[in-house]
């Protein structure tokens, strides 16, 4: 990856939108948004020809190699489209405030790529994160990626194990899962946000999260939630849950 443009100076106002769509799409969004509309092609940028991303750029397939490249340009929000074709509710109010990255992805998307190197190497190269604490927090967020994508969007509650029947129910729960639209089309939204002492990295799902009680606490979930939360509370400086337990924020000192 290129090193990353820190776009720590506040955002040009309106942000600007790109993205390899139709261009009445892009236009219907900069309309509805008030956004400026700017030229992106993953290509040229990959070749130099383009010295910044937009602040969001939308797609309607999420791509590792997108991603890549409008992080490495200093893009601050990349956008898999759903259903809607429309941006993710509060991403504009997000972009207004400190520091931030948000990438929003479909669950059969988020499955098929290793999101956590990518968002990690761009938190470094920005300043967000120490380079010593960056493999820290890869892991935390393949850790809370994973539970987003399996336990949370896919409903799937046994975990794998070193039973070879077990693990073989496993995969072919989540593989079923997957070939369900409406499992598939649920959203894994991963947000960063770089406050002056602290960074937070906040990993949502559309999951039935936990009824009944906001998780505050990593001790709350250790006993049902095995190794990954535990790890996650290891390796990050404070571990919380909310939003219904549909939320994952990890908090790392800066």
């Amino acid at each position: 990856m290129v090193t990353a443009a820190d776009p720590s100076a506040a955002h040009p106002h309106p942000p600007s939108i790109g993205g390899e769509v139709a261009s009445a799409l892009l236009w219907r969004l900069a309309t509805g948004h008030g956004l400026r509309v700017v030229d992106w092609a993953v290509e040229a940028a990959e070749m130099g020809e383009l010295t910044a991303a937009p602040d969001i750029l939308v797609a309607l397939r999420g791509c590792v190699r997108d991603i890549a490249a409008t992080l490495s340009l200093g893009g601050s929000a990349y956008v898999e489209l759903g259903d809607d074709t429309d941006l993710p509710p509060g991403l504009l109010t997000l972009l207004s405030g400190p520091p931030c990255l948000h990438v929003s992805l479909s669950t059969a998307t988020c499955f098929s790529l290793d999101l956590a190197p990518h968002l990690c190497a761009t938190m470094v190269a920005r300043g967000w994160l120490s380079a010593d604490r960056r493999a820290d927090a890869e892991i935390c967020v393949h850790e809370a990626v994973s539970n987003a994508i399996v336990h949370g969007n896919l409903d799937v509650h046994q975990g794998p194990s070193a039973d070879a029947g077990a693990f073989d129910g496993f995969f072919r729960a989540v593989q079923t899962r997957l070939t369900d639209r409406a499992h598939a089309a649920r959203r894994v939204t991963v947000e960063a946000v770089a406050e002056p002492d602290m960074l937070c990295i906040t990993i949502r799902d559309e999951g039935r999260g936990h009824p009944g009680h906001v998780l505050t606490a990593v001790e709350r979930l250790e006993a049902k939630s095995g190794r990954g939360i535990r790890i996650m509370g290891e390796l990050a400086d404070r571990v919380a849950f909310t939003e219904g337990g549909r939320a994952a924020n990890l908090y790392f000192r800066r």
